[in-house]
């Protein structure tokens, strides 16, 4: 049986310990969450077990033959230079050099090697399938790849794709025992959620980390918690470890007041006796009692500050000033890449004031560069994009700490980033907001951590206090604590949001409307990121059914001229009854249109102050919004009876095809 098995293990840099006394096996089956905060040694652990990293202290076991899978850092100038596809491939044995030795086996009539090739052919199947190439195809798509990127060389990928690369080559190796580091980093929502699906299946032992909450909870058996002082390993998905570490924080908090209040009561015994001499021994000896309990005591807030899961963002972005009801427009807007068509149709839209929109398309469809084309970073090929006047946009990028000077001290490159007037005290106030307190003042920018970079640029959009965020990738780089604390204050947040974003906890719980971009332009969905996913689950749901309706087709036996003339007589009839109800429902949605704009334009009066200034206005318009409310309820009515009517006919159709 495939395991690995830590014992004793430590790490050290510096003289710092990075971790220390981490015990664990990981077996078939079992796929362990490393978690903890930023910097308490999850990626270093991973490293130590794939064997990249000596540990200070104790050891590392893997069982018999067991094959490790992990993602190499980097890429040579030699493997850039490959074809993806045949990269991919080249971590399985040669299938070309087998088949020459089975070919010459057969010429040469030699039975004895052609019997030890199948069994060795055997042994390649079992391990790597029976056809690596499908399988690599396989893997390459369910990531995100087309077909025309798989003769590509590496070289010609974005360090995005060549880290989906990396991680392709991985999976297909077929590991016994899989160590992942942040793979989801990289992919778009469909390709993690194929991810997803493909670690539930995996049958050998898995390992990460990832701060995706959602993925944690799906995929993770166990957690391994670290940076809180004794690593902590619990079986269960990760919201079941929060559960039980509150619980236990609870428990311990109530265990060390009722000894606290103890403790009191005992020294108010003690004080009040100790000088009179017949009360002396009593008091003496529950002194001796006050001791043990206070060792005790000292025990639990030991074991509290290890338990401690380090501190976390809290924080609530400023109220700011009132916008534009129009936050930003965009008319007939394109763009070009070199040489290229444009990278979707022309774009017209408007984002109103208050709005929390994600926009949501996979990698590649441009939705990184429209919000670029909004802050003004790209020109437009075609039209334009207009913020509004009153409207203060701040801008965060996942790419954006190359504006960071590396050479530059944390306070200076803040001071240098924000407005010039704020003080020294409101600055660092909000460095430590953003867990970038006293000790990082004086560090240099390029001494920290990615995750440290991004808390410094969302440090400097707090300070701006602009009314409409512009984010890309907001979470990427941050530690699981940190990106809880961001998603509550966006969603406290009173300004305009425009985000992009594959965090599907972020999703759900931040965007009162999703903006799907494709090669159609932009399709929104109001009902949030679960109207969007539940609009995917049906297309997809609709294509296996169409899949399974041609596979029924080909094994229909044929008719014969007089039932397909029969049948067509009644698919005539039936498509009669269908006609007038069509035309009818038609019409009633011409006039539901026209209710709804009406209505739209009265309300758009409504939220006018300058409506109510004269008090027979805003009756009538009042009185207007209702009539024209019940109008529009009145064709839905109608309209659905239609619709009935309609699925009727249509499902009797259906019977006879």
């Amino acid at each position: 049986m495939s395991r690995i098995t830590v014992q004793g293990l430590g790490k050290s840099y510096g003289g710092e310990a990075v971790f220390a006394d981490v015990s664990f096996e990981v077996t078939p089956g079992m796929r362990l969450a490393l978690a903890g905060p930023n910097g308490c040694g999850k990626s270093t652990l991973l490293k130590v077990l794939a064997g990249d990293v000596e540990p200070d202290e104790g050891q590392v076991s893997v069982s018999g033959s067991a094959r490790v899978g992990y993602v190499e850092q980097e890429m040579g100038d030699d493997i850039l230079a490959q074809q993806l596809l045949s990269w991919v491939l080249s971590a399985l044995p040669s299938w070309n050099e087998f088949w020459e030795q089975w070919e010459q086996a057969v010429a040469d009539g030699d039975d004895a090697r052609i019997e030890r090739l199948a069994h060795r052919q055997a042994e390649f199947e079992e391990l790597y399938g029976y056809n690596p190439d499908h399988k690599a195809r396989a893997i390459l798509s369910g990531l995100g790849f087309a077909d025309g990127d798989l003769h590509k060389n590496l070289g010609e990928l974005s360090g995005g794709w060549r880290e989906r690369a990396k991680l392709a080559r991985v999976l297909l190796q077929g590991a016994d025992i899989l160590l992942l580091d942040e793979p989801t980093n990289h992919l778009d929502l469909e390709a993690v959620e194929w991810l997803e699906e493909y670690l539930l299946s995996f049958r050998g032992a898995l390992a990460f980390v990832v701060h995706d909450r959602i993925f944690l909870n799906r995929v993770g058996t166990h957690v391994l918690f670290l940076g809180g002082g004794k690593p902590v390993l619990r079986k269960g998905s990760f919201d079941e470890y929060l559960a039980w570490d509150a619980e236990n924080a609870d428990q311990r908090a109530k265990e060390a007041a009722k000894l606290s209040a103890r403790i009191d009561n005992e020294y108010k015994y003690i004080n009040k006796f100790r000088v009179k001499a017949r009360k002396a021994a009593q008091a003496q000896s529950k002194l001796k009692k006050v001791e043990k309990l206070e060792r005790e005591l000292s025990q639990i807030k030991e074991s509290q500050a290890s338990q401690h899961r380090g501190r976390s963002l809290s924080f609530r972005l400023p109220e700011p000033k009132r916008g534009d009801k129009v936050a930003v427009s965009v008319v007939d807007l394109e763009f070009h890449y070199e040489g290229g068509g444009s990278v979707w149709p022309k774009l017209d839209f408007q984002l109103f004031r208050g709005k929390k929109v994600a926009l949501v398309a996979p990698n590649g469809a441009g939705k990184s560069t429209l919000l670029k084309l909004i802050v003004g970073r790209l020109e437009p090929s075609a039209g334009h994009t207009k913020i509004g006047p009153g409207t203060d946009v701040g801008y965060f990028s996942q790419h954006q700490q190359e504006i960071l000077n590396l050479d530059n001290s944390v306070l200076g490159e803040i001071r240098r980033l924000s407005d010039p007037n704020l003080t020294e005290e409101q600055v660092m106030s909000v460095l430590g907001l953003f867990l970038l307190g006293e000790p990082y003042f004086d560090r240099k920018v390029k001494g920290l951590s990615g995750g440290e970079k991004s808390r410094l640029l969302l440090a400097t959009l707090f300070l701006a206090r602009s009314n409409f965020l512009i984010l890309d990738e907001p979470t990427n780089h941050l530690d699981f604590e940190t990106r809880e604390g961001l998603i509550r204050a966006l969603k406290d947040y009173e300004g305009t949001l425009l985000f992009v974003a594959h965090d599907r906890y972020l999703l759900g719980e931040v965007a009162e409307e999703v903006w799907a971009l494709d090669e159609n332009g932009i399709t929104p969905y109001l009902g949030g990121f679960k109207a969007y996913r539940e609009k995917l689950k049906e297309e997809e749901c609709l294509r296996e059914q169409a899949e399974c309706v041609q596979e029924q087709a080909k094994e229909k036996r044929k008719l014969t001229k007089e039932e397909k003339r029969r049948q067509a007589e009644e698919r005539n009839r039936l498509y009669r009854q269908l006609k007038p109800l069509k035309k009818e429902y038609e019409k009633l949605e011409v006039q539901l249109e026209k209710a709804l704009d009406e209505q739209a334009t009265i309300e758009e009066k409504m939220n006018d102050p300058a409506s109510y200034e004269k008090p027979e206005e805003a009756l009538k318009l009042n009185a207007s919004y209702k009539d024209v409310s019940d109008w529009a309820e009145e064709l839905m009515l109608k309209m659905s009876e239609i619709e009935e009517r309609m699925e009727v006919v249509t499902a009797e159709v259906g019977e006879i095809e």
